[in-house]
């Protein structure tokens, strides 16, 4: 079940979409919505005074306390028009990295936004969004930061290997399966030594979709020699019209920075549909 949805709040240029994304599943749900505001600001005591002086951090601070006031309200305006939608408002102190993951775990999914290098106003980089993924321990859902998408999960994409990443990807998105009007499961270069190695049942993947209730699945296989992996998926997407790109993160970390697949990477930086990773 989808029953609470945490979403970070900031005033980026996507906050009022990636909102107005969250609060069309919260309906479509069901569900409570958690509004986690997080602005850092490094405490005066790690800062040089030669390098920010204590009447620049006070100044600072008095706009991080306005730029938190205005989202509240802007938050709790949209909350409204929406109609039926519990939600909550949360400003935990931080770094966003640690506290996002932190109050994503008693919910159900996490609602970021792709990151975009030309907003000046976001706190979001690659690296962050990259990090919550991995360490929140609940789906997040990324919804790319150019365009509106008041309507995600009616088609579905599953990106399908047998391995553990697509397996817990696929139970975090039960919910939206179970809702979709379609779900498309691509394979990737199916006849590969790697795949033919592991030996599986052609039926097993829309066998499980039949015990659960679940629509027949569409199984879809391409090649990715001549695009590569990540193309290979968005094209899926776009020729089957897709408004959700499911699939599991690939990654380790290495000298406390995450490191992730090459797929996983392409679709994080070319995202053209929201995507709900899962690790």
């Amino acid at each position: 079940m989808l029953k609470r949805i945490a979403l970070h709040i900031e005033k980026d240029q996507a906050c009022p979409a990636r909102t107005a994304t969250t609060l069309a599943l919260a309906q479509r749900f069901g569900a409570e919505v958690l509004g986690i505001y997080v602005a850092y600001v490094w405490p005066r005591d790690t800062l040089d005074e030669s390098v920010i002086p204590s009447g620049v951090y006070e100044v600072m601070l008095q706009q991080r306390a306005a730029d938190r006031e205005k989202c509240h309200t802007e938050f709790n305006r949209r909350v409204d028009a929406a109609g039926n939608v519990a939600a909550q408002w949360r400003t935990p102190d931080g770094r966003p990295e640690q506290v996002l993951p932190l109050h994503a775990r008693c919910a159900d999914l996490l609602v970021l936004s792709q990151a975009n290098n030309t907003d000046t106003d976001s706190i979001v980089d690659p690296y962050l969004v990259e990090t919550i993924v991995m360490s929140a321990g609940r789906p997040v859902l990324v919804v790319p930061y150019a365009g509106e998408y008041s309507t995600v999960g009616n088609r579905i994409l599953f990106c399908w290997d047998h391995g553990r990443e697509a397996a817990r990807a696929l139970a975090d998105a039960a919910p939206f399966i179970e809702k979709a009007e379609e779900t498309f499961v691509l394979t990737l270069d199916a006849q590969s030594d790697a795949m033919r190695a592991r030996q599986t049942v052609a039926d097993d993947l829309p066998a499980w979709f039949r015990a659960q209730g679940y629509r027949e699945p569409r199984m879809l296989i391409r090649e990715t020699s001549e695009v590569g992996i990540g193309n290979a998926i968005l094209n899926a997407a776009s020729d089957h019209s897709c408004d959700l790109i499911v699939m599991g993160l690939y990654g380790h970390s290495r000298m406390r920075e995450w490191v992730l697949g090459g797929a996983s990477r392409e679709i994080m930086e070319a995202m053209t549909v929201p995507v709900l990773f899962s690790h």
